[in-house]
C-alpha cells in the first residue's frame, strides 16, 4: 500500500497560509531518507508560538496536550486528529540532557513529496537524547556518508550535550 500524504499535505498547506513554518522528522524524516519502510505519524516541528498554530488549525479536530514525560522539555504538542496517520505539531521542540535542556530548532533541510523534512543533525541529536540509539545510530550513518550541515552542526555544539553526543558530532566536522 503506497503512503498517503493528502492529509499532511493538506495541513500543510493551510500552515503555509497562516505563515506557519514547519519541519517534517520523527519516522517520516526516516523514510523520506530511505532508512524505513513505514511512517508511524507525522511529526511537525515549529519554532512559532502555541497561540499562532492553534489559530492556524481551524477547522481541524485536534488536542493539546503537554509535551509529555521527561525527557522532553518542548513547550507545547498539538495531536491533530487524522484516520491515516496522526499529525503531531510539536512547538519549541526541545529535550533535557544531563546538562540542560537542549533546543533543536524546526529547521527544514529539504524537500520530499512536497514536505519540508527536518534536519537530519537535529534528529540524530533528537533520537539519541531520547534514548532511540538505533534510529539515532541510523542517521548518524547516514550523515557520515552524506555530509553533514557544518552550520547545523555547529549550531547543535552549542548546547549542553552530554559528552558522547558532542564527540559524535565532532566527528562529523
Amino acid at each position: 500500500m503506497a503512503l498517503s500524504l493528502d492529509s499532511v499535505q493538506l495541513l500543510m498547506k493551510q500552515l503555509d497560509g497562516s505563515g506557519i513554518s514547519y519541519a517534517s522528522g520523527g519516522s517520516g524524516l526516516l523514510y523520506s531518507l530511505g532508512l524505513t519502510n513505514q511512517v508511524h505519524d507525522w511529526d511537525l516541528t515549529t519554532d512559532d508560538p502555541y497561540e499562532d498554530v492553534a489559530a492556524a488549525l481551524h477547522g481541524w479536530s485536534w488536542t493539546q496536550s503537554s509535551s509529555g514525560d521527561h525527557p522532553f522539555a518542548s513547550s507545547y504538542r498539538i495531536h491533530v486528529a487524522d484516520q491515516r496517520l496522526p499529525i503531531d505539531m510539536i512547538g519549541q521542540f526541545a529535550i533535557h540532557s544531563q546538562y540542560g535542556i537542549c533546543r533543536l530548532p524546526a529547521l527544514s533541510s529539504f524537500e520530499w513529496q512536497g514536505i519540508p523534512m527536518g534536519s537530519p543533525e537535529i534528529w540524530a541529536v533528537a533520537y539519541a537524547l531520547m534514548n532511540r540509539k538505533p534510529k539515532a545510530d541510523m542517521l548518524f550513518s547516514y550523515l557520515q556518508q552524506h555530509n553533514a550541515n557544518q552550520d547545523i552542526l555547529q549550531l547543535l555544539l552549542a548546547e549542553p550535550l552530554p559528552d558522547f553526543l558532542r564527540s559524535k558530532l565532532l566527528s562529523l566536522i
